[in-house]
């Protein structure tokens, strides 16, 4: 499998560092080895964020992503922004809301910020349906170390809401859930 360098980018309030660090840790419960690394704008709540993940199947000497391998973007403002860093080869995530009209045969858009809106009636668990619709469609990591990831990294109080969100973003990638 190499080294991937994934990038999950959205708007503050969207669990995009949250969602990070969950699926750095899904992949060292995979067995990979992984680095997590984090950018957001001043404001807690609907500005530029962005979370880094690297994961490998060596030992990782440059921990930082520097050749985007996969982006999943979740506002308009982080496609604008970071979509012209994914590399040539890369994959594109996209949420629909955002999506231009028309995608390249790399890319591929769901309803992220919809369905976690239904979920949870919010923003807040939209990282995790995008770890969701990230696992079914691409399987960087394995569904039951993320499903254990998310419910280890998440507040007791909303853990169910967390898997549903999960089990919801999977379901969008054609996947199961377990």
């Amino acid at each position: 499998m190499g080294r991937d360098e994934i990038r999950i980018a959205g708007a503050g309030g969207q669990g995009v560092v949250t969602a990070g660090r969950i699926l750095a840790e899904a992949a060292i419960l995979s067995g990979r080895e992984a680095t997590h690394s984090q950018v957001y704008g001043p404001q807690s709540r609907g500005g530029a964020s962005r979370s880094d993940v690297v994961i490998s199947s060596e030992a990782i000497g440059f921990p930082l992503a520097d050749s985007i391998d996969l982006l999943v973007v979740l506002s308009a403002e982080a496609y604008a922004k970071y979509e012209p860093e994914l590399g040539v080869e890369g994959m594109l995530i996209v949420d629909s809301r955002c999506a231009p009209g028309s995608l390249n045969g790399n890319a591929a858009s769901f309803p992220v910020v919809d369905t976690a809106r239904v979920v949870s009636g919010g923003q807040l668990v939209t990282g995790v349906v995008a770890l969701g619709v990230l696992q079914a469609h691409t399987g960087v990591v394995d569904a039951v170390a993320l499903e254990q990831a998310v419910a280890a990294r998440v507040p007791a109080q909303h853990r169910k809401m967390n898997l549903d969100a999960l089990a919801a973003g999977m379901k969008l990638a054609g996947g199961g859930s377990s």
